[in-house]
């Protein structure tokens, strides 16, 4: 019986007397559960149960021990052969070694830890971030929309509008009209503010939403910046700045820990990770902006024509304010706006918004 295992050879350590090892030769005796260690300079073999010996871990290369239960030590080379004999012994490596040592394990732990990790990336990190964006108190919110303008005025980024208080206050009655419209509206903190002609607006996540002076001078008519508004409020209403925050930190904290530090490659995969979520939130603010606009009577494409002359004139326009009625600009009129030249366009997958040529299209056809 298990007449095909060859021997194993050893060295053997006595637990006491000489240091020096002797030749000795595992191999399998013939009551089950038992193996016969031969040593040189001794008469007769010894018969060892294998649950009384204690076999170190099996390793590619790396010599193994063997303790028997007496204290004496014996030293294998071949691990691979070693295990076979254990194992015909009726005392096999732990099934985590052999899967070690199984190619075919290997590509399925490999495989199944992959399979986890994307699941995990589209499917858990989204659900655990939604859900503890909701769990944020209000007040934590409006602290971290304090520290934000606090700091941007600071550094010397953010700095006092430009428009006269008559557009101000007649802009901030339209948005709040539309704010009104929507079902479940936070409490906002309307803002006009300047960085440079810099044309932009941006929501942060405890209500506070900045209109720069750069965009309301690019804008063809009220009628587009109410539709900025109601994209910036469903940034707001969805809470896409707290779950991007807590993305940010949960994909940051799995590349610091998988990279052992935030290494140029930590970083392009928390960037990377980032960039499909930002187009995911712009897409459904948008989506916010077409029924805030329709739900108030304003036609969608007055913003597509903003972001006509957004896309060529770049982020910056005019800095001096353009006298504009408060009323819808003609969509017609608007398709005359000519670009100023050819412009560089990142590919959509690199990029935090949708492609602006989509975003155009969406929006005149969202009459």
């Amino acid at each position: 019986m298990h007449s095909d295992i060859a021997p194993v050879s050893a060295r053997y350590f006595p637990a006491e007397g000489s240091v020096r090892a002797r030749a000795a030769t595992l191999t399998l005796a013939e009551q089950i559960g038992t193996l016969r260690l031969s040593v040189d300079g001794e008469s007769a073999a010894r018969d060892i149960a294998v649950s009384e010996l204690h076999a170190s871990e099996r390793f590619a290369t790396a010599t193994r021990t063997v303790h028997l239960a007496n204290g004496d030590m014996l030293e294998v080379d071949d691990s691979a052969q070693l295990s076979r004999l254990l194992t015909a012994a009726g005392k096999p490596d732990a099934l985590v070694t052999r899967w070690q040592h199984s190619l075919r394990m290997v590509a399925f732990s490999l495989i199944a830890s992959l399979v986890i990790g994307v699941a995990a990336y589209l499917w858990g990190l989204p659900v655990a971030a939604d859900v503890l964006a909701r769990r944020v108190p209000d007040s934590w919110s409006k602290a971290l929309d304090r520290a934000v303008i606090a700091q941007l005025t600071t550094q010397g980024s953010l700095e006092a509008s430009r428009l006269d208080a008559e557009t101000q206050a007649r802009l901030r009655a339209r948005f709040q009209q539309i704010a009104a419209s929507a079902a479940g509206s936070p409490v906002l903190d309307i803002r006009f503010q300047r960085i440079g002609n810099m044309a932009n607006a941006f929501a942060l996540p405890g209500g506070t939403i900045v209109f720069l002076d750069g965009i309301v001078n690019m804008a063809p008519d009220d009628a587009a910046l109410a539709g900025v508004f109601a994209h910036e409020l469903g940034h707001v209403q969805h809470r896409h700045g707290l779950r991007r925050l807590i993305r940010t930190a949960a994909v940051s904290a799995v590349a610091a820990w998988y990279f052992g530090d935030f290494t140029s490659l930590a970083n392009a995969a928390i960037i990377m990770s980032q960039l499909s979520y930002s187009r995911d939130f712009e897409t459904e603010a948008d989506d916010e902006a077409i029924a805030g606009m329709r739900a108030n009577g304003v036609d969608p494409r007055s913003i597509a024509e903003l972001f006509r002359r957004m896309r060529d004139r770049g982020p910056f326009g005019d800095d001096e304010p353009k006298d504009k009625s408060t009323g819808d600009t003609d969509p017609k009129s608007a398709n005359k706006t000519k670009r100023s030249g050819p412009l560089f366009s990142i590919p959509e997958f690199l990029s935090t918004h949708p492609d602006i040529e989509r975003r155009i299209e969406r929006f005149e056809k969202a009459r």
